[in-house]
């Protein structure tokens, strides 16, 4: 059964049922997170997140769990922005990108793609990518039967932009770990160049430093010279952080911007819990 486990919420109570704000949506396999930004003023007004099991639950009763429970979800919007945060994805340079060549590399890397929607994100850095990825059919349905209006992305789509900005300071090689219920997304830069991101199964505080510690071993990379920066699902005073803080000297946290902070609740949750969540709303 979904549970909320986020519910921050300004003045969304005076909105109309149905209206003219924004509605942004990331759906992973084991998280929905619901965030209303209000047109009018270019301001957040709510966020929900809800922690459940896909593996346990059909993609059907986890959204009439989260419609039922959510005070979003109860209204209308002509603008919906849907992120998926899937693994099933590959990675492909623009000028080599074709859709059966992607399909292709899908079905190699992740097996077999009927039963599946296949979409495609550019990323917009020099030189361009393609995000392809694929999402199951009953996934796709049930998100289709329950928004209105949307539009797509990956997640990696916006991770990739972020990570190669332009205007990030330069890290000789930068290991960028996000949490979330049961799973871990990590991005690899190494001399402003991406080596890998990847969403991993997260069940024990062993699995997230044995992954960083893997891929920072696939590229010969030690851990003395990475800057780790992390968000998320993570506490200071937990055994998960204390195993990579003897790990890894160089750790910072991607704390949110006060500009996002619209309820006084938000000091409920450590500064960087709901970072890769509003990052998609930027």
């Amino acid at each position: 059964m979904a549970k909320k486990v986020v519910g921050l919420y300004g003045d969304i109570a005076s909105q109309s049922p149905f209206n003219s704000d924004q509605l942004f949506i990331e759906v992973g396999l084991h998280h929905v997170a619901c965030i209303v930004k209000m047109t009018a003023k270019s301001a957040f007004s709510a966020i929900e997140v809800f922690h459940f099991n896909s593996d346990e639950e059909s993609w059907y009763d986890v959204f009439q769990a989260i419609r039922a429970k959510s005070r979003i979800l109860d209204r209308g919007f002509i603008d919906t922005r849907v992120f998926y945060n899937l693994p099933e994805t590959v990675i492909v340079p623009f000028n080599k990108f074709s859709a059966n060549a992607a399909e292709s590399y899908l079905q190699l890397m992740h097996g077999d793609t009927s039963n599946h929607i296949i979409k495609y994100d550019e990323v917009k850095i020099t030189p361009s990518l393609v995000v392809a990825y694929k999402i199951k059919r009953t996934i796709s349905d049930t998100v289709n039967s329950n928004l209105m209006m949307i539009t797509t992305r990956h997640t990696f789509s916006y991770l990739i932009e972020d990570v190669l900005s332009p205007s990030r300071p330069y890290n000789h090689t930068l290991l960028k770990a996000q949490f979330y219920n049961k799973e871990m997304t990590i991005a690899l830069v190494h001399n402003e160049k991406l080596l890998l991101i990847q969403t991993y199964e997260q069940n024990a505080s062993e699995d997230a430093l044995y992954y960083m510690l893997n891929v920072l071993q696939q590229y010969n990379l030690p851990t003395e010279e990475t800057t780790v920066e992390l968000s998320g699902n993570i506490e200071v005073k937990t055994p998960l952080y204390d195993k990579i803080k003897k790990v890894f000297p160089k750790i910072s946290f991607e704390n949110l911007n006060e500009e996002f902070v619209f309820a006084a609740d938000f000091e409920d949750y450590p500064k960087h819990y709901l970072t890769p969540y509003f990052n998609l709303v930027k």
